[in-house]
């Protein structure tokens, strides 16, 4: 799992294989609050952490998910 090993790291792909890039401030702020954000960043961001962490997530859990910060902990917790 050392492509998401580190908060910079989930960062990292989320500003440059989902094309969202976030501070780490706005890593809680609620999805429907999140400025830009959908369902097409949603599915790319799933996609991403399951390719380069080579995690799976589970569906039901991360629609569930309120923030970013959520996805995160899913992804390293795994």
């Amino acid at each position: 799992m050392a492509a998401l090993a580190t908060l910079d790291d989930y960062l990292g792909i989320l500003r440059d294989l989902v094309g969202f890039p976030v501070t780490p401030e706005e890593l809680d702020t609620p999805f429907d609050q999140l400025n830009g954000w959908d369902s097409v960043h949603l599915l790319k961001l799933v996609t991403a952490i399951e390719r380069e962490a080579q995690v799976r997530l589970p569906v039901t859990r991360v629609l569930e998910a309120r923030s970013l910060n959520e996805i995160f902990g899913m992804a390293v917790t795994g």
